[in-house]
């Protein structure tokens, strides 16, 4: 499979709002815990299966409140809140890939990270003048 056989929809999702295979777990997981809220040290004790830092985490945490994936208290605490249901959907279709089709989503968000990469490497090229 390939990443063409993502919906268009989850793809500039993932290019805006999903990093890491790590960050989209952790999305799964706030989504799955709707009314309960997290700290980055709270996540990182729930998830302890997937291997995160609490530097990540309190990134992508805060990568997810400027996406509209989540909202933060007075306290610091973390909750799953989309703030529109075309977000609600692209987070239930990566939830859909990660279930059906795991192995296509990790290529999918690596290749995409690739490329943000490469895009980044290239600006800084140098030319050569003709």
């Amino acid at each position: 499979m390939t990443a063409s056989e993502l919906p268009g929809s989850l793809l500039q999702f993932i290019r805006s709002c999903v990093p890491t295979f790590v960050a989209a777990e952790l999305l799964l997981f706030l989504h799955s815990h709707q009314d309960e809220t997290w700290t980055s040290e709270d996540v990182i004790s729930a998830i302890s299966r997937t291997s995160i830092t609490e530097s990540a985490a309190e990134e992508y945490l805060l990568l997810f409140k400027t996406c509209g994936l989540v909202a933060q208290d007075e306290g610091g605490r973390y909750r799953y809140f989309p703030n529109s249901a075309e977000l609600e959907e692209n987070v239930r279709s990566l939830l859909q890939a990660y279930n059906e089709r795991p192995v296509t989503l990790i290529r999918t968000i690596y290749t995409i990270a690739d490329s943000k990469i490469q895009s980044l490497a290239d600006a800084f090229k140098l030319r050569r003048e003709p």
